[in-house]
């Protein structure tokens, strides 16, 4: 009877799960992280077709995917021209607004576009007509992208892998667990970061949407004046900070205008052309072959001319510079500086230690002591202070609504009482600002890519802020008003119209309602309360205007070609302060609105943004230099000599010219959509267990991603097979899938008797089966949970083979045996608790964290005991063996005090078996997964603690090192102890616990540019020697490779699609 350990399914699932993974990486696409990843049943999906477009949006969107259509087939012929490319099939354009998200993605071998309505508003970036630009960004990508491929849009990628096994002393284990495990992809496209976002910028010269605007050239000319411009390595990965990954999209837009420049328009064709060479393994390649010129010198070239030009603009202003005094410069992003009406304090929002602007904290400083006290976190807006300094209002984007979006809203903090409070909900409001009065407050409110001004009044703050109950209000998805209740005739199906949102108490009151696509930033009350003002913009670059707060008249104020920004008044004199780039250069401006009479504040190398000052005269603003925007303070605010600000002379020319009306006039005709299912595939090179095993992928994906599905399949010349189909259904609040696996493997094994002897070896065929059904949702923010039910069939077939009776010297040959010795039903609940603070360390080495897990299985089993000898058919006799599994892995990560990057990695993995069971079902305690000094079935049992601890640190944080398709990033050393054992009885024996120490190398790297690649490498020494079933396990070392996605191996399944898109 062959009941063999090496054929434990579990043990099989975890290694056929690491090849199918990789699968999940075919379309890594830079620069589209996306929002938490609802289902969104709620939404009702309709298509607009065009000549060459299918743009598919859903309630509340209308306007923008009218729009999106318009743009998009009149930017088809310039695009498609210029690369002398046209898509195979229409592509498909599919519009979002279910969070206040402003992005777009291109997704190059699905052949769509993904487009958030929210128009961009961007410290990094600045001011274009949204949608006609991302629609044209997107766009290029699709035809720069396809054009480049290296394959066919069919066939991302193929796969190279190899799995290698411990070797195996048990006689009842078949094969040991994986100690190679290279799964690497052989991509289909081979581009660097910034020649597909620079050309994306780039677009087309016959229409172009975007220019390189002064926040691009401040990025840029502060690299260069700082000595810290990327070279062409660093341009062709992201995995940077936001600045980082911002001056990938910047200096590749640079060097894409001076290619051109050099060699003419054309040369973003050849150059994508010459790139889909399948044998060519670097880009450069084909940047050298297109130019005639090494791609070394050509970057060298162009970082000469960008040196001589910088010095040449700024030889005025490096002689008379007007900064001021730095009061906060740690970190990259120091934003919105508010000085108190009493000017104590200076509220600020910043980013610390974090790599990403949007981690970032509410700071209060205090002006007289320097004392810093943080009191909230993840802000999204501008901040102001209540008249009376007691409070400050300003946006969060944190709460989860119950569908799973999450909006801006406003939150008030109390710095009295140390309180912080909603003030309202779903309204996705932001950038408030305080009336003088102290009883109202102006904000913006989107939806559907429009931006407009609201107010809420109250008449006692004190009592709006104690307000138990909410007032609920209603906003409508199409005509963009807010009504206090819903029309009788609204339906059961309201949803379709109405968005529900909610206030605190007072009265809320819309100011202005524009449709044309108009947007509204900061707004900020005049000194008398009579009027707002807010910059505002509908092309390129934003003016300053006047609305009246009772009729919603709009009155231009600063409306030049250039950009004025971020308005706000002096306390005293009630001047306008502003920033402007009319030099070509973000400087602090004020203007007399009496006189008109205009004075310059400041006069810098990067830029300077967001005024504030304070009753004393003094002035802070937000200043970028050296690759992040400080908080610098210029005290009594002075006039600076215009002629001090000389930088380019020509900059007002270089501005395009924009004139749009983006409203709803006579909408194009929607049809329900319909799915389609693009389909992929990807061929599979596997070596496996020393044997040849080529297979393939098969993905398909409905283009809204609602239904999924992977599919896949490898075999070797011994016919042992792995096949494994997988569904994914988002159609419901929680995902579902299906999923089934069945693989076989062969053995040769000998038939022992004392009674009877054979001289050949016997073909043992194991063939396993299992189904799972999954439903998995999220709980809380940081909590996942699953439920399964999984069934599973383990069968073996033993094939025919002759025996030789030693009595009589007969001979039989014996015919094959199937028999089943396992059947079995699985009832699964997995919790899972991630707080991992995200950062440029979190996948190499948390510096600091927790990761939990629960697993909690039912499970009934029949489990073969013995063969019937009574009865022709049904042979098998079965033993119930019903228990519960609790599994639980707790892994915490711990900074190492004064020692930047170093972690201390503690992680304890517990295991328990409610009662006794057969050694098959048993936990097993070593390998990869477990101590690593030990085989992985050499340690087993109905009770399984694992301690480890780790010291990580790292070797090198920037290597900077590009062979081959390899960029090679970061390099980290660990040293590594654990402790642990498996066992049966009730009582720990201590004595039988086993150690071992060793060292960890792990590699982070880049291939083909875009896909992650993890090399991790374990050299492991156990302290003990073990002994177990009469097999001795000596003292030597155990070596462990890989080269993955990823390096967590711990085997959660995220439902049977193991990517997000």
């Amino acid at each position: 009877m062959a009941k063999r350990k090496g054929q434990t399914f579990s043990s099989w699932v975890r290694i056929l799960l690491l090849a199918i993974g990789v699968a999940g990486w075919w379309f890594p696409t830079p620069g589209t992280a996306q929002p938490g990843q609802s289902n969104h049943p709620e939404l009702r999906w309709q298509t607009i077709e065009t000549e060459h477009f299918l743009i598919h949006y859903h309630q509340g969107t209308e306007r923008t995917a009218n729009v999106v259509a318009r743009i998009a087939e009149e930017v088809y012929p310039h695009i498609t021209g210029l690369y002398q490319y046209e898509p195979p099939k229409k592509v498909h354009i599919i519009i979002r607004d279910t969070d206040d998200y402003s992005n777009g993605g291109a997704y190059f071998f699905d052949n769509k576009i993904e487009i958030w309505a929210e128009n961009l508003d961007y410290v990094l970036r600045g001011t274009h007509n949204w949608l006609r630009d991302v629609v044209t960004h997107e766009f290029t990508h699709i035809v720069s992208i396809q054009k480049s491929l290296r394959f066919s849009r069919k066939i991302p990628a193929g796969w190279f892998q190899v799995f290698g096994y411990e070797e195996v002393r048990r006689p009842d284990v078949v094969r040991g667990f994986p100690d190679v495990l290279v799964s690497y992809p052989i991509s289909g496209v081979n581009i660097p970061g910034w020649f597909a976002e620079g050309v994306a910028q780039f677009q087309s010269p016959s229409r172009r949407y975007d220019y390189r605007d002064s926040h691009r050239e401040m990025i840029l000319r502060d690299r260069v004046m700082t000595g810290k411009l990327l070279d062409l390595k660093q341009m062709s990965v992201f995995g940077k900070n936001s600045v980082g990954n911002e001056s990938v999209y910047n200096q590749g837009f640079a060097f894409v205008e001076f290619l051109t420049a050099q060699f003419g328009d054309s040369i973003v064709k050849d150059i994508a052309r010459l790139a889909s060479n399948p044998f060519s393994l670097k880009f450069n390649q084909a940047l050298e072959k297109a130019t005639g010129v090494p791609a070394d010198q050509l970057w060298a070239t162009w970082k000469t001319y960008l040196e001589n030009t910088y010095r040449t603009r700024l030889a005025t202003i490096l002689q008379h510079p007007v900064v001021g005094e730095p009061v906060d410069t740690l970190g990259i992003g120091n934003l919105y500086p508010r000085v108190s009406p009493d000017g104590r304090y200076l509220a600020y929002v910043a980013t610390g230690k974090s790599d990403y602007l949007s981690l970032n904290h509410l700071v209060i400083l205090d002006l007289k002591t320097g004392k810093k006290k943080r009191v909230s976190s993840r802000i999204t807006s501008s901040l102001s202070w209540s008249p009376d300094g007691r409070y400050l209002v300003y946006s969060r984007k944190v709460k989860v609504q119950p569908n799973g979006s999450r909006f801006n809203d406003l939150y008030v903090y109390d710095v009295q009482n140390d309180r912080e409070i909603q003030i309202t909900d779903a309204l996705r409001a932001r950038n408030p600002d305080w009336s003088h009065d102290g009883r109202r407050l102006v904000f913006v409110v989107g939806a559907d890519g429009l931006a407009n001004l609201y107010t809420l009044e109250w008449e006692r703050l004190e009592s709006l802020l104690q307000e138990k109950s909410w007032k609920t209000l209603y906003y409508h998805l199409t005509e963009h008003r807010v009504v206090e209740a819903l029309p009788e005739d609204a339906g059961k199906d309201w949803q379709l119209n109405y968005r529900k949102a909610r206030i605190r108490g007072g009265q809320l009151r819309q100011i202005t309602r524009w449709m044309n696509g108009r947007q509204f930033y900061h707004p900020r009350w005049s000194p008398d309360d009579r009027y707002i003002f807010v910059d505002t913009s509908i092309g390129f670059g934003r003016d300053i205007v006047r609305v009246d707060p009772q009729t919603g008249e709009m009155t231009p104020v600063l409306n030049s070609v250039c950009d004025e920004r971020y308005p706000t008044f002096h306390p005293g004199t009630g001047e306008l302060f502003y920033a402007c780039d009319e030099t070509g250069i973000f400087n602090i401006y004020s203007l007399d609105l009496n006189t008109g009479e205009k004075h310059a504040h400041t006069n810098v190398v990067g830029g300077a943004f967001m005024p504030t000052i304070s009753p004393e005269g003094d002035m802070y603003y937000s200043l970028y230099r050296h690759q992040g925007y400080k908080i610098f303070q210029v005290p009594q605010v002075n006039a600076v000599p215009m002629e001090y600000l000389t930088y380019d002379a020509d900059y007002e020319s270089k501005i395009p010219r924009l004139q749009v009306d983006d409203r709803l006039t006579n909408a194009l005709p929607a049809s329900t959509y319909r799915r389609q299912f693009p389909g992929f595939f990807m061929p599979r090179l596997f070596f496996d267990y020393g044997t040849f095993k080529p297979g393939f992928y098969f993905v398909t994906d409905d283009i809204l991603s609602k239904l999924s599905f992977l599919g896949g399949a490898a075999v070797n010349r011994y016919w042992e097979y792995d096949i494994y189909a997988f569904f994914d259904l988002k159609l419901w609040k929680p995902t579902v899938s299906v999923g089934v696996y069945n693989i076989t493997r062969k053995i040769q094994d000998k038939f022992s008797d004392p009674f009877y002897v054979t001289g050949d070896s016997i073909e043992i065929k194991f063939d396993l089966l299992e189904a799972e059904f999954t439903v998995r949702h999220h709980l809380w923010n940081k909590v996942d949970w699953r439920l399964s039910y999984i069934f599973r069939q383990y069968k073996a077939r033993i094939g025919t083979f002759a025996v030789k009776e030693l009595a009589t010297n007969r001979v039989f040959v014996v015919p094959p045996v199937r028999y089943t010795y396992l059947k079995g039903h699985i009832i699964s609940l997995w919790l899972r608790y991630k707080r991992l603070p995200l950062n440029l360390e979190s996948d190499i080495n948390p510096v600091k964290g927790r990761y939990i897990t629960l697993r909690i299985n039912r499970e009934w089993n029949r489990f073969l005991e013995d063969f019937a000898t009574d009865r022709a058919v049904g042979l098998e006799i079965f033993k119930p063996v019903n228990f519960t599994r609790f599994e639980l892995d707790w892994e915490e990560y711990l900074p190492v005090p004064f020692l930047k990057y170093h972690t201390l990695d503690l992680r304890m993995q517990l295991g328990y078996i409610d009662r006794p069971v057969d050694s098959f079902f048993y936990f097993f305690a070593g390998g990869l997964v477990g101590l690593k000094g030990y085989p992985y079935y050499s340690i087993e049992g109905r009770t399984m603690v694992i301690g480890t601890a780790i010291y990580r640190f790292p070797i090198s944080r920037q290597m900077n090192l590009e062979i081959g398709q390899v960029h090679f990033n970061k390099l980290y050393l660990g040293a590594l102890f654990q402790y642990g054992n498996a066992w049966t009885g009730r009582s720990i024996p201590w004595k039988d616990f086993r150690s071992n120490v060793g060292i960890q190398l792990r590699l982070d790297a880049f291939s083909w540019y875009l896909f992650p690649t993890r090399v991790f490498f374990e050299a492991v020494y156990p302290l003990q020697e073990h002994e177990y079933r009469g097999v001795r396990y000596p003292r030597k070392w155990k070596y462990y490779l890989g080269v993955l996605f990823d390096f967590d191996l711990r085997f959660d399944r995220k439902g049977f699609m193991p990517w997000v898109r």
